[in-house]
């Protein structure tokens, strides 16, 4: 399941990149056709594969098991509403089917923590934390046919708590632990940061979120929230893996692009403008790398759970060689919108694009072999 929405996400962070010139797709359409048919499945499913470890716990029933494919339905649904197929009020019907969902998955990630032998890891609450900013987020999408008079600031609590929140924090929550697995080297301090860190990049998107909304200067506030953690992670990977990190191979580089793009994009949402600019570095300069990074170093295990370490070892190999040189390419993404330069995701989409074509190349000879 999760290699088929991770495949599923790289092919929609391509298509993100090239619908809005091909077709004149609208922003707003390009944006939900990436995060309810790609990122929210692909987290959701993430979650359900992560969280067993984290807790000690069982996994996921089958039942819930199939929620990440209620959620690509309900992304469809989405999308059939904004190309005018389905009336603008389904949206309630589709806000309320993921909100059951989102509730089903807290119920779960409780019994986990419940049950767990010995205390939970605290990447679990952020987990927690981020399935909550996605039910505030579907609470302020299901308003805005109610209170049209407020559809601008519902719209921009809707899309950074989205962003900022639930994606966000699914993301760092994450990286702290695939980091240390993809360069072999224990993060002894990872468990206190989760711990410690989540108050203040929780109070971070939620002022970023709402100062977007309705009072400016509360996002340059959340802002500065979230990158403190962001800061205190980017500190201790420099100082355990910088070599890993400024290597021409390897997962590392990708990764430490991705925390760079995701402060690079927080930024950006304080410069002048709305969302088309922040999604140009969002998307690009955090979630590619991100996605493209994640899929080198899980893929290789998924497809072959039972095969020797080896064989695991050589297809990330594969998969993440001249990451290195990828990593510039994500970086350049990230600044180039922020100095004013335009068509900065080309770099971005020449990396994303370079490593499916790569990826595709090394399941064709996995398969042949």
């Amino acid at each position: 399941m999760l290699l088929t929405f991770v495949l599923a996400a790289l092919v929609a962070l391509l298509a993100s990149s090239v619908l809005p010139t091909s077709i004149g797709a609208q922003p707003v359409l390009w944006a939900h056709l990436l995060f309810t048919l790609a990122l929210l499945p692909l987290m959701t499913a993430a979650m359900q594969h992560f969280s067993p470890v984290l807790a000690r716990g069982r996994r996921a029933s089958v039942r819930l098991a199939r929620l990440p494919w209620l959620f690509a339905l309900v992304g469809a649904g989405v999308l059939a509403v904004f190309v005018g197929w389905l009336p603008w009020l389904a949206l309630n019907l589709f806000a309320l089917l993921t909100g059951m969902g989102v509730l089903a998955m807290l119920r779960w990630l409780r019994q986990l923590a419940r049950r767990a032998l010995g205390a939970p890891h605290p990447g679990l609450a952020w987990y927690v934390a981020a399935l909550g900013c996605l039910a505030l987020g579907l609470l302020a999408a299901a308003l805005i046919p109610l209170l049209p008079q407020w559809h601008l600031p519902l719209a921009a609590l809707h899309r950074n708590i989205n962003l900022y929140g639930m994606v966000a924090l699914t993301a760092v929550g994450t990286l702290q632990v695939l980091m240390p697995t993809a360069t072999g080297h224990m993060d002894a301090g990872a468990t206190q940061r989760l711990h410690l860190d989540l108050k203040w990049a929780l109070a971070g998107a939620l002022c970023l979120a709402t100062g977007k909304a309705v009072f400016e200067p509360l996002a340059w506030l959340g802002v500065a929230l979230w990158l403190w953690p962001l800061l205190r992670l980017a500190a201790a990977w420099l100082l355990r893996d910088a070599r890993a990190i400024f290597a021409w191979h390897g997962v590392a580089p990708a990764l430490a692009a991705a925390l760079f793009g995701l402060m690079a994009a927080m930024v950006g949402t304080l410069y002048p403008g709305d969302y088309p600019e922040t999604l140009t570095v969002f998307v690009p300069a955090f979630l590619f790398p991100l996605v493209s990074g994640a899929a080198a170093q899980l893929l290789p295990v998924w497809l072959a759970p039972r095969a020797s370490l080896a064989v695991h070892q050589a297809g990330q190999k594969a998969l993440s060689r001249f990451n290195g040189v990828r990593a510039l390419l994500f970086v350049a993404t990230a600044i180039l919108p922020l100095a004013g330069y335009r068509c900065a995701g080309i770099p971005a989409v020449t990396a994303l694009l370079w490593f499916v074509l790569g990826l595709v190349f090394w399941l064709l000879r996995d398969r042949s072999e």
